[in-house]
């Protein structure tokens, strides 16, 4: 359980660095034109933010293949894979509130316990 909980922290900090960089406002204000969409491809942000979101599949793998070594979990590690990592929604909610300038309301609150409790739940 603990190569899962390693993967999954992995998960969710490329997940959240990610979205993070890709979620600038000043890389996707404006319209989006073919001109503005290969600047995006091309911009740093964009670039290093996708290169987070392929670690973020493969440690995605890596949470899969450490539960398929768990017994009772065996059967469903793909979906359980997808219910763990999904606790990274609660960081990213976290960094772009901080980074981001984003607003967590209540509705956001409670879905993230949601989210954890949801977890705590399958993982039993």
């Amino acid at each position: 359980m603990l190569a899962v909980i390693f993967w999954t922290i992995l998960f969710s900090l490329a997940t959240v660095i990610s979205i993070t960089l890709t979620g600038s406002r000043a890389l996707i204000s404006g319209d989006f034109t073919l001109l503005r969409t290969i600047k995006m491809i091309l911009d740093w942000n964009f670039i290093v933010g996708a290169s987070f979101a392929f670690l973020a599949r493969l440690f995605f793998i890596l949470v899969n293949n450490s539960l398929l070594k768990i017994p009772h979990l065996a059967q469903s590690s793909t979906s359980i894979t997808m219910f763990i990592t999904s606790v990274a929604l609660i960081f990213v909610l976290i960094a772009n509130y901080y980074f981001l300038g984003e607003r967590i309301n209540l509705t956001q609150g409670i879905g993230a316990f949601i989210i954890l409790f949801g977890i705590f739940i399958i993982t039993r």
